[in-house]
């Protein structure tokens, strides 16, 4: 309304903090200026706080796309899942399982896993530290082969 004693109520939810101690108002004839010091130095993307839609929720990664962002999680699903449905085969299986017991493994199997691989050059893999950690691992090839060192 336009009368001189007229009340104007604003309830709102402010993007970020204010600092009501360093904010201000200065009331004129034609207006009413309010000046809201932040409470951090974070930049406000608006005045008022909005809720985030599914779209937009979860981790923020920076891009200089402003127009259509990419939602890096999603992508990460969709990579996860087809990794997953793949179907290895041959070697590829293989390394994918031995990979997979590192991983899953304890301290332990660990480095049998990396001793028993280096001190028999390649020839054996072995998850138990207990027969690999006291003594040297020999080398055993593959039956019909022979191993030759560097040096031979």
């Amino acid at each position: 309304s336009s009368g001189i004693n007229a009340e104007y109520t604003i309830d709102t939810i402010l993007q970020h903090p204010i600092d009501p101690d360093t904010s201000s108002h200065k009331i004129f004839k034609t207006k009413v200026e309010i000046r809201l010091c932040k409470a951090t130095g974070v930049r406000w993307d608006s005045l008022e706080h909005k809720e985030q839609t599914d779209a937009n929720s979860g981790r923020a990664y920076p891009t200089s796309n402003r127009r259509d962002p990419v939602d890096w999680d999603r992508v990460e699903a969709e990579v996860e899942k087809q990794d997953a449905e793949e179907k290895k085969e041959g070697d590829a299986a293989l390394n994918n399982l031995f990979q997979k017991i590192y991983a899953d493994g304890n301290e332990d199997t660990r480095r049998a896993m990396i001793k028993s691989f280096q001190e028999s050059g390649g020839t054996v893999l072995s998850t138990n530290w207990n027969d690999i950690g006291a003594k040297q691992v020999e080398v055993k090839p593959p039956d019909g082969m022979e191993y030759k060192s560097w040096s031979e």
